[in-house]
């Protein structure tokens, strides 16, 4: 009787711990947080610019983006002044959009626009995208635009591709992707025109400190 007893009672406590167990494994299971995308730091600008624009326009997105043209990256010689060297101006410093590596980085600043004396930026009608080996101490020009294009940020996906985030002058706004390592370039068309007051150019360089007025 006794160990008829034992075993009863060995199973009811075996019965009861199981539960509890399961019950704190689903209770821990539900106060997990779920898991929210990471945004990569390489990713960050291409983030800035899209919420940007989708403040006014919700329906854009990368995905709505279309190739239009795949070409050879054609480099020139750039006067532009690189990092490190003499006449530099610490003022574009911060502009620089360096690969993760660090051995590399875009300009599309110091040839378009200087300081003026009120300490606002002064344009130019001409903007040239430079491309910077810190290896090779070399900058060479990449993309060149005129008045009715303009690169309003940029960002490496990878340490040899670099994409290069631009609008127009009749707000559409486009991507051209440098795939430096197989010497390609693609380029991106939105399909529609974007609604804004200011365009992002102004705002990417109010965070700098820079004024645009």
């Amino acid at each position: 009787m006794n160990r008829v007893f034992s075993a009863f009672l060995f199973f009811i406590l075996f019965a009861c711990t199981d539960k509890k167990e399961k019950g704190l494994e689903n209770s821990v299971a539900e106060t997990i947080p779920t898991r929210q995308p990471v945004v990569k730091p390489l990713d960050s600008a291409l983030v800035q610019w899209l919420s940007y624009y989708q403040a006014d326009n919700p329906e854009f997105t990368k995905d709505k983006f279309r190739l239009t043209e795949t070409s050879a990256i054609t480099y020139s010689p750039s006067n532009v002044i690189a990092l490190n060297q003499k006449g530099f101006n610490e003022i574009y410093k911060p502009f620089l959009v360096f690969n993760t590596g660090k051995t590399a980085y875009l300009d599309f600043d110091s040839y378009h626009w200087i300081l003026a004396k009120d300490g606002s930026a002064s344009f130019e009608a001409d903007q040239q995208v430079v491309l910077v080996d810190l290896k090779t101490k070399t900058a060479k020009q990449i993309a060149f635009f005129g008045p009715s294009f303009r690169i309003e940020e940029a960002y490496w996906a990878k340490d040899s591709t670099a994409v290069l985030l631009g609008n127009t002058y009749e707000k559409v706004p486009f991507m051209l992707r440098f795939n430096f390592a197989k010497n390609t370039k693609q380029h991106f068309q939105y399909p529609d025109t974007l609604k804004f007051e200011k365009p992002y150019t102004e705002i990417r360089m109010q965070k700098f400190g820079i004024s645009t007025e």
